[in-house]
């Protein structure tokens, strides 16, 4: 495989993915042609863990493709954490340039299927589940826990829960259509959970476990107790799951946003969702990507105490800028290609950005979304106006300095 490689100079992607029943697939894409090779690694002392072969293989690649340390040290993590989500993973390595001295991208992708077979070590048998449970499914009968009724009534339980499973289908009918979607739309799946706010205490949640045993303790004694957990700890980490809280009173908010809070079941930081319930909600497509676009951002969040990253923050936009030019095709990509000739003319970020679209191109980017009204045209606009800065700077690396600079 190195070897291989090493002789591709024309090679602009390369991907490991990791196949149902433990075989690997090594595909190397080339402009207009793709080499796919299937592989199963056997011995002859016992069976071979896939998922430490794959491992093992990207820190072979690393000084070969090469990646620098920090991205090499990420495919491990990120690897694994698509395996917690009960999917296939699938490494993903991308080209930023025809010299040998500029590093690759790393990204892990995610399919759907088992990624657990019998030759799996004992470490990566254990994580994550074969078969991922709706952790959004919470029987309509079944007793709530005391503290969580005395913060709010059964029948807003489940208004929350209808509201957190429709966005959260929002976010499966774009991973259905796009390849990009399919990491994140996993881990939403395998771990969002209904959260529901306690209005006498901003940045508590009660998270609703489906599988929890029936609490009958009173609020006051369970948020005491998570607060005396968290007290004197200094590096705290999220929970794994993450939060779903939406909000039943229509408003004039539209867009998903995240925050981290205090799950007081169980006592631990959670990253949250706040979904809103607007009086002019947005398209259902546009709901999708959002939800994705925050739930790729908690992935990211690990720490509650932490600096920004912005190679991560400029990661996060490519994110969203590849699955709106799957999603958009012709119509999202002209989109770009305006602003950047405008930004070439100009030599410089655009005074009026709003203005570049005419007419023929907004109606075209409107479409992509089946018809949008014209504070969503200008979210999206928006969108497309950063690709062409990501594009005319020329590498991830000068996006993520730009993204600094303007926060600054």
């Amino acid at each position: 495989m190195v070897a291989v490689t090493r002789d591709r100079q024309a090679t602009t992607h390369l991907y490991l993915m990791l196949r149902e029943g433990g075989g690997i697939g090594v595909q190397w894409e080339q402009p207009g042609l793709d080499h796919l090779r299937e592989f199963r690694v056997v011995d002859p002392d016992g069976p071979v863990c896939p998922h430490c072969t794959i491992i093992e293989t990207v820190l072979t690649l690393a000084p070969v493709l090469p990646l620098d340390m920090l991205r090499t040290a990420r495919a491990r993590v990120q690897y694994e954490r698509i395996l917690r989500a009960g999917m296939l993973p699938a490494p993903a390595f991308a080209r930023q340039s025809v010299s040998r001295e500029v590093t690759w991208l790393g990204d892990c992708h995610g399919a759907t299927g088992d990624p657990h077979t019998d030759a799996d070590c004992a470490e990566h048998a254990a994580i994550g589940p074969s078969i991922v449970t709706d952790l959004l499914h919470v029987d309509p009968v079944a007793p709530l826990p005391r503290a969580l009724l005395e913060m709010t009534d059964a029948t807003d339980v489940r208004e929350r829960l209808r509201l957190a499973r429709d966005w959260r289908d929002t976010a499966a009918e774009v991973a259905r259509r796009s390849r990009w979607a399919a990491t994140t739309w996993g881990f939403l799946r395998s771990s969002a959970v209904l959260g529901v706010p306690t209005a006498s205490r901003p940045g508590m949640v009660y998270a609703l476990d489906p599988d929890a045993a029936t609490d009958d303790r009173p609020f006051t004694e369970v948020a005491a107790t998570a607060m005396r957990s968290l007290s004197g700890r200094d590096d705290l980490v999220y929970a794994n799951r993450v939060c779903l809280v939406p909000d039943p009173v229509p408003g004039g908010e539209r867009m998903p946003s995240f925050a981290g809070a205090v799950d007081v079941a169980a006592g631990e930081p959670v990253r949250t969702l706040r979904l809103p319930s607007s009086r002019r909600p947005l398209s259902r497509l546009g709901r999708g990507i959002l939800l994705l676009f925050e739930a790729r951002h908690v992935m990211l969040i690990r720490h509650v105490q932490r600096t920004p990253d912005w190679e991560s923050e400029a990661a996060l936009h490519l994110f969203e800028f590849g699955m709106l030019e799957e999603l958009g095709g012709p119509a999202y990509t002209s989109a770009v290609a305006a602003y950047l000739d405008a930004l070439r003319r100009e030599g410089e970020l655009l005074a009026r950005p709003h203005k570049v679209l005419d007419r023929r191109a907004r109606k075209a980017l409107a479409g992509i979304f089946g018809g949008l009204d014209d504070e969503e045209l200008h979210l999206w606009g928006s969108v497309a106006y950063r690709n062409a800065i990501m594009v005319m700077l020329g590498s991830q690396s000068a996006f993520a300095e730009h993204l600094r600079r303007q926060a600054s």
